[in-house]
């Protein structure tokens, strides 16, 4: 007689447990904002995202992609690029994004470039139409070497 309480005891342990893991997936699996050509769609403040070690090369160190909300219809765009050690050219090319009808569409771009220097930054604040998404891509190229990086997109 016990044993029969004690293993229904544990039967419904196990359910409720199975029951609330489940639940908890299904929650997390539903906040999951929009990912998009690799960027997720998020209603955060900024977003900046660093190359990593494993795209870097022989001239290459990192580079930074940042994108900030700085006031209504405002953003603060820009990245930089860092070199393995001072080479010829190094140089950081932003372009600006903006989401529309389901994709990624240019909206603005610059470059900046230093010569017989290790590091390259730059940014600028925009004034941009509000109810958009926007993000930030970087190509870094330092000598030959060359990688890109790609910020999530605010919403402004």
């Amino acid at each position: 007689m016990k044993k029969s309480k004690i293993l229904s005891l544990i039967m419904a342990m196990v359910m409720v447990c199975a029951l609330l893991i489940g639940t908890q997936q299904n929650v997390q699996a539903a906040d999951m904002p929009e990912c998009v050509e690799g960027s997720y769609l998020t209603n955060k403040d900024s977003s900046e995202v660093t190359v990593d070690s494993k795209s870097r090369g022989i001239y290459l160190k990192s580079g930074s992609s940042s994108i900030t909300r700085a006031g209504t219809g405002k953003i603060a765009a820009g990245g930089n690029t860092v070199g393995q050690k001072v080479v010829s050219k190094i140089t950081v090319d932003v372009k600006v994004e903006r989401y529309v009808n389901g994709k990624w569409g240019y909206y603005t771009s610059w470059i900046e470039t230093n010569y017989n220097s290790v590091y390259v930054s730059t940014s600028k604040t925009l004034s941009v139409p509000t109810g958009y998404y926007y993000r930030v891509c970087c190509v870094h190229y330092a000598n030959s070497d060359v990688s890109d990086s790609y910020t999530d997109g605010i919403y402004i």
